[in-house]
């Protein structure tokens, strides 16, 4: 993703899906904090006041937390540019931050004890020390819990761990981690220090909110291990039949991008076909050629960040990993007439290509 749109991810359904899983620390702080103001009620302590300085130990947490996911994301890009993810790990990642993140909206939801074991738990001696310490009234006690919500990642930070390695770049990784907690943080601070002043009925309703987002993030995230794995059954190919039989035929073949685009055009006995790959999808996305004539196949990069830089089209076994400003051709030739789509790494991004 480029930088702004990795900012707008933390601000929105990052931040709620972080915040399900690493609220607790910072509301322990607080809660914490508080009674130790309650019953010293010293003007000398190191807080000393929590109507006045709620801001404080949310402030410690949050720094702490965005240098610690800076200097774990420039670990990631340097690692990534040492190695290269698999198709069949990245959908491995994928498919543990799906039930993650379903397993945590459950939880807060509070239907089953038995989603308990689709989370994350850092190892014993962490959550023997992460307990012991949230009883500290130290000043750095924020910092270090903020620290080590790297070893609690939510479903989405996972998500952008898995980007900082496919950047293949320290600084890059860097970037994309810093970013994102970045954009995370206002939603921290907000009810961080809401937490302090607000009452217990507002916190359970927020969490139903953060529920029903990640419940929706687990969806739409499935929906792209589907594509990948070139399944027949997808959010587009159920939504088709459906929007057919209440908007009409017309409608439903807009709706899954099957409009009348031009036919691509033989030169020398060859069908060139260039697609742009930029950050938010393909263009274009549907097009079609011809069976049996030979078809060129060129993808263009310019300052994509996002997963649309790596193109996928399983049928004709193509795959492409593009640097962010970057081209590369493939050639083949389609003998069966049909559909065949085309995605990026992590079925966010797609296309069709229809063979006459």
């Amino acid at each position: 993703m480029n930088v702004w749109l990795i900012f707008l991810t933390g601000l929105t359904t990052g931040g709620l899906s972080c915040l399900a899983v690493q609220g607790g620390l910072l509301t322990s702080i607080i809660a914490n904090q508080k009674e130790a103001e309650s019953k010293h009620p010293d003007k000398n302590l190191a807080f000393k006041s929590f109507d006045q300085l709620d801001w404080l130990p949310v402030s410690l947490f949050l720094f702490s937390k965005l240098i610690a996911y800076t200097m774990l994301g420039f670990l990631l890009g340097w690692l990534g540019s040492k190695l290269e993810l698999s198709n069949g790990l990245r959908v491995l990642f994928q498919t543990m931050a799906v039930l993650f993140m379903f397993g945590t909206a459950m939880n807060l939801l509070n239907v089953h004890p038995i989603f308990r074991h689709l989370l994350i738990q850092p190892p014993r001696f962490v959550r023997k020390w992460l307990k012991n310490t949230t009883h500290g009234k130290a000043l750095f006690t924020p910092a270090v819990l903020g620290s080590m919500t790297i070893l609690i990642p939510c479903g989405v930070t996972q998500s952008m761990e898995v980007l900082a390695i496919s950047s293949g770049n320290a600084i890059w990784g860097a970037v994309i981690m810093g970013t994102f907690v970045l954009g995370t943080s206002p939603i921290f601070a907000l009810v961080g220090i809401a937490t302090a002043k607000l009452s217990e009925a507002f916190q359970e309703k927020f969490m139903k909110v953060a529920a029903g987002a990640l419940i929706y993030l687990s969806l739409v995230s499935f929906n792209g291990i589907l594509v990948v794995l070139d399944s027949p059954l997808t959010f587009s190919t159920i939504g088709q039949p459906i929007t057919s039989f209440f908007f009409g035929k017309t409608v439903a073949r807009e709706f899954g991008g099957s409009n009348n685009e031009a036919l691509i055009q033989t030169q020398n006995g060859v069908q060139k076909v260039i697609i742009n790959a930029v950050s938010n999808g393909y263009q274009p996305n549907y097009f079609k050629v011809k069976a049996g004539a030979p078809v060129e196949l060129t993808v263009r990069t310019k300052d994509t960040y996002s997963c649309a830089s790596t193109f996928l089209m399983k049928s004709f076994g193509v795959n492409l990993r593009l640097a962010p400003t970057d081209k590369q051709t493939v050639s083949f030739t389609p003998t069966k007439v049909g559909k065949y789509p085309f995605n990026c790494s992590m079925g966010m991004y797609q296309g069709v290509m229809e063979v006459i």
